[in-house]
């Protein structure tokens, strides 16, 4: 696949590795550059173009592999580039191949559920004019060396048959697990634990080489030993002493009779709108035979025995004999 500006020099070797970033490559000592060209500009318009190029072979209605979606995914781009055939001295591509890691759910043998996190082979293009020369065999083989899996670790997203039978005929990979998405995975996927993915497509891709985190792992938390089934009993000591204690009576029953000392200087009172009178603590609660006994030994109030004395109806037993008359001597009075 040709372009108008110089492929070449774009892209220094032979396959270039483009992350999110789409940042152009280190350049050769003594390359020289036009004024005022966007390297990062001819990146993407290679990425567009092939991604264009790989959605017509594969007859689908969108190209799946574009620069806003590198740039939007932590995906991996391989490019592999023409160095024998030079049009006009500009270069040529040959053709891509974009994978990444995904967090999937698949099947196995025995259709258990599996969360993983495979390395995906997400989009593979060659150029129809190169097909069939060993370009493909070449970039996937530089892939599986860069990121370290073996092939039927891979999961495929929705591989062509023209992708399965590259994968059988070079790889063996012919038997595969049935799924319930469109991935594909072979015969071996769960023989070995998948690893997390690897530091180059997690961080970003200035060291190509894979780095091992230093970091120590956190030690495992200890549990505490878990008690004997004759240590358990049906309720502890707390809560039987609790069941003997009497139940408080509610308010106000429960409030004890005592006297309240007055203050030596009580507060001035205001009866100014809007200030409510300080309210006083309650009288202590008194039983109603206690009631009763001192209603009986009070003496009569001095009032009440002048009104007795003043009384027109004259004398005590005057008004008991008068109240006993029937009812129609009382009315002729």
């Amino acid at each position: 696949m040709e372009f108008s500006f110089d492929v070449d020099a774009l892209l220094p070797e032979r396959i270039t590795v483009l992350d999110q970033h789409l940042r152009p490559p280190a350049r050769r000592p003594g390359t020289t550059t036009p004024a005022r060209v966007d390297l990062q500009q001819q990146i993407m318009t290679i990425v567009d173009e092939l991604g264009k190029a790989s959605a017509k072979a594969q007859h689908l209605p969108a190209p799946i592999t574009s620069a806003s979606r590198m740039q939007s995914n932590r995906h991996v781009m391989y490019v592999l580039k023409d160095t024998s055939a030079r049009p006009a001295g500009k270069g040529a591509v040959i053709g891509f191949l974009k994978v990444g890691y995904k967090k999937l759910f698949v099947l196995d043998d025995r259709e258990a559920h599996n969360e993983v996190e495979p390395l995906c082979i997400l989009d593979f293009y060659i150029h129809e004019s190169l097909q069939r020369h060993g370009h493909g065999r070449e970039l996937f083989h530089y892939m599986l060396q860069k990121e370290r899996v073996e092939p039927h670790q891979l999961a495929i997203d929705r591989p062509s048959p023209k992708l399965l039978k590259f994968l059988n005929k070079h790889y063996n990979l012919e038997t595969t697990v049935p799924q319930v998405n469109n991935f594909v995975i072979f015969e071996g996927f769960f023989a070995h634990q998948h690893r997390p993915p690897a530091p180059s497509l997690r961080a970003s891709r200035h060291s190509r080489a894979a780095t091992v985190d230093p970091t120590p792992a956190a030690p495992a938390r200890k549990l505490p030993p878990k008690r004997a089934e004759g240590d358990i009993k049906p309720y502890s000591s707390s809560d039987r002493e609790f069941l003997k204690v009497a139940v408080e009576p509610p308010w106000p029953l429960n409030r004890a009779p005592r006297r309240a000392t007055p203050p030596a200087h009580p507060p001035p009172r205001s009866s100014s709108l809007g200030n409510s009178p300080e309210r006083g603590p309650l009288r202590p609660f008194v039983p109603e035979q206690e009631l009763l006994r001192s209603l009986r030994l009070c003496p009569p109030h001095p009032t009440a025995r002048l009104l007795l004395a003043t009384d027109p109806g004259g004398s005590p037993a005057q008004r008991r004999r008068t109240s006993s008359l029937p009812r129609s001597d009382e009315s002729r009075y």
